[in-house]
């Protein structure tokens, strides 16, 4: 499944060139190789000797976003959740080679730096204090000399008194015998209220439940599809069995398979710049099964099309195609189009009538 992998945290400290450039030197370390390049985007596929006819290869797409005072921001996505797994210690060592800004380097100007001096303050002399060592003056011969007084007795207060370790324990193991059934009781509430809630159609629903009703209400081709701040609309679909590379004229790569092509338009309704990204979209067919944009197919789509992981403004609209690799013999598929945020599991569905 195409998601997202990591990101590297605060801003690397380098221009989107550069970024790319430790980037495509990492991943052929690893055996990966480069498909393709942009200036902010790096794809990349790991193929292994054993990998099974109609299989997805493990890719992946590594975004050096620009940032507004420097830098970059790099995050990696794909589908090669095990590969990035497996070599985690490795993509650790990476993210920690690269330089970061520093968060104070805008901070406060030093003394020298802002013009302020210190001035030095004289100081007070201390307090002259008689030692109690000298001895006292002496009295007048006709004054007699009283008797030295006997230093006072000070009592030293009781020591506090110390708690019985057995009260302690005591009083630890009452509370805990009160607290324990009290949260027995809360989580036996909060299971039936996930029963409760779930059991029926009313209410919220499941999951599930919610998206086998939102397909059953899927959009005819032609139709605009509103999800979160963005709007889909499918122009064309179609099944083939052959696909030919774009821009290469006879010379092309064709390819053979089972193939379902979708052109759509997409338009941005938000106030920011969105980066749109094939995870957005999904096939599912009659059978439940969900089959993701297949990224080895990219080649063949028209580079005027080809517009994920490009910055799409606010209110403006562009054009796109994506082709799915599905299986022989699969059919009553339904589009599944989402909002461009990562965080929102907001879907609409488009039945493409075959």
């Amino acid at each position: 499944m195409y998601g997202e992998l990591g990101a590297i945290k605060g801003i690397v400290d380098l221009s989107p060139e550069h970024a790319l450039d430790e980037a495509e030197a990492f991943l052929a370390s690893l055996g990966y190789s480069i498909l393709r390049r942009t200036s902010t985007t790096l794809i990349a596929e790991r193929r292994s000797s054993n990998q099974a006819v109609g299989e997805a290869v493990p890719n992946l797409t590594v975004v050096a976003m620009p940032q507004p005072k420097g830098g970059v921001q790099i995050k990696i996505r794909g589908n090669d959740f095990e590969g990035v797994q497996a070599r985690q210690s490795e993509w650790m060592g990476w993210s920690e080679s690269l330089p970061r800004k520093a968060e104070g380097e805008t901070g406060a100007p030093t003394d020298e730096q802002g013009g302020t001096q210190t001035h030095e303050v004289e100081l007070p002399p201390p307090p002259t204090v008689e030692s109690p060592t000298l001895p006292a003056p002496a009295p007048a011969a006709d004054v007699p000399v009283p008797p030295p007084q006997p230093p006072p007795t000070i009592t030293a207060p009781p020591p506090p008194r110390r708690e019985s370790t057995v009260w302690r324990g005591t009083k630890l193991a009452f509370g805990g015998c009160v607290v324990l059934p009290v949260l027995l009781v809360i989580g036996f509430v909060g299971c039936l209220a996930l029963v409760g809630g779930g059991g029926g159609d009313g209410g919220s629903g499941s999951g599930e439940s919610r998206e086998r009703k939102a397909q059953q209400a899927a959009v005819d081709i032609g139709q605009p599809v509103h999800v979160g701040e963005v709007t889909w609309t499918v122009t064309n679909a179609r099944q083939v069995s052959e696909i030919r590379e774009k821009g290469f004229g006879q010379f092309g790569e064709t390819k053979r398979g089972n193939f379902v092509i979708v052109d759509f338009n997409f338009t941005n309704n938000s106030s920011e710049a969105v980066t749109l990204d094939s995870a957005s979209l999904s096939l599912i067919d009659n059978s439940g099964n969900k089959s993701e944009v297949d990224p080895d197919n990219s080649t063949y789509v028209p580079a005027n099309k080809d517009i994920f992981l490009e910055n799409v403004n606010p209110d403006v609209s562009r054009q796109g195609e994506v082709i799915f690799t599905v299986a022989s013999g699969a059919s009553g598929f339904k589009l599944q189009v989402g909002d461009t945020d990562m965080f929102s599991d907001k879907n609409g569905y488009v039945d493409l009538g075959f």
